[in-house]
């Protein structure tokens, strides 16, 4: 029995890796955003402009639907939020770069807001930090998705899957190219 876990803040490449990962090895995908609209976990959140998550129902809600398979991967932003720490056994972080994110979250036209929440939680790894202290630094894989393509990231991926030496993390650090992002700078620093 394997359970992957596919994290990072959104356009990071979730979606796209879990679904090729899940094609390769004939795993079950749960999209954890799926999963929370279609059991009627989310709400508005008017401030913002955007949908928040029952945490707790869909937590549980969740450990039920783990339960019923061997093979899965879960993949969302949520993992860190709605997983116990034994529901993993692999723990993948993607990142990417502020830029390409903010590009991503101009073409998907996010609110400012949502825009400034979402750079500001990669720039400082929010992701990362509560992977680590749910599921144990141990168990997490991290890649920065900007240039790396799907196909290596699979390849290292199953390699990781295979040997607990192969997970490591990059120190995915963004704070030194910022200097010379004037206009990632004044987003953030609002």
């Amino acid at each position: 029995m394997s359970r992957i876990v596919i994290t990072g803040n959104p356009g990071v490449g979730k979606r796209t890796i879990s679904k090729l990962l899940s094609k390769r090895l004939g795993f079950k995908l749960i999209n954890l955003n799926e999963f929370v609209i279609k059991n009627k976990l989310v709400y508005p959140d008017k401030t913002l402009g955007v949908y928040d998550v029952h945490i707790k129902k869909a937590s549980l809600l969740l450990r039920k639907e783990i339960k019923l398979c061997d093979d899965v991967i879960i993949s969302g932003h949520l993992a860190p939020y709605l997983l116990m720490p034994n529901h993993a056994d692999l723990v993948v972080v993607l990142r990417r770069s502020p830029r390409y994110l903010l590009q991503t979250f101009k073409e998907r036209e996010y609110t400012i807001s949502k825009i400034r929440q979402n750079i500001t939680s990669e720039i400082l790894g929010i992701t990362l930090y509560d992977s680590m202290k749910k599921f144990g630094k141990q168990k997490i894989i991290e890649f920065d998705t900007t240039k790396t393509s799907s196909k290596d990231i699979i390849k290292r991926l199953i390699e990781a899957l295979n040997d607990d030496s192969k997970r490591t993390m990059e120190t995915i650090d963004w704070m030194p190219i910022l200097k010379h992002q004037q206009d990632i700078l004044d987003l953030i620093s609002y």
